[in-house]
């Protein structure tokens, strides 16, 4: 090759790498493809740090790093809530058995549902602690965006019911 040619090959590979190495960090710094290569690594349906904490932060309107610190609250009582969601589906089996029985005892039915409501009771206090410790670290707007989510999860006004008067477009609201 001549030197006029190794001259041109050398910009052109200098041009192509710059490109490629534009590419990338756009990429990285606009999130654009990640999910590309699988779901990040301990991301999945039981992942407290996985992109739908991470997602639920955001649409609250929480910086990525904030949001980031936001779901590791979020998890604090995850694994304790996942044992107690166990218990409780355990506990209910067994009611089914109770009641299915040729001759269902009355007593041993009325102390699984007791023991059934103990469990929920526990389920929601532990529930509520881990939605008081993170709402506890929000800004007063995005406290406020929290907790019109968790009203739309719940049930409540803020659902869009059509009984509810002032629901029916605060769930387009949410993300605003």
């Amino acid at each position: 090759m001549s030197r006029d040619n190794l001259k041109i090959a050398l910009v052109l590979s200098l041009v192509f790498n710059v490109a490629v190495l534009g590419a990338f960090a756009y990429g990285l710094v606009r999130g654009i493809g990640s999910e590309r290569f699988g779901p990040p690594a301990g991301d999945g349906p039981g992942d407290p740090f996985g992109r739908r904490t991470v997602r639920f932060a955001r649409q609250m309107g929480i910086p990525h790093e904030r949001a980031l610190h936001f779901s590791r609250l979020m998890a604090d009582s995850t694994e304790g809530m996942r044992d107690l969601r166990k218990d409780l589906q355990q506990a209910r089996g067994e009611l089914v058995t109770l009641i299915g029985a040729s001759e269902p005892d009355e007593k041993a039915i009325m102390a699984k549902v007791d023991e059934i409501s103990a469990i929920q009771g526990q389920l929601e206090r532990k529930l509520i602690h881990r939605v008081l410790g993170a709402s506890s670290t929000l800004r007063p707007e995005e406290r406020e965006r929290f907790m019109r989510m968790i009203r739309i999860r719940c049930g409540g006004c803020d659902s869009g019911v059509p009984e509810c008067p002032e629901g029916a477009e605060k769930e387009r609201e949410v993300g605003e």
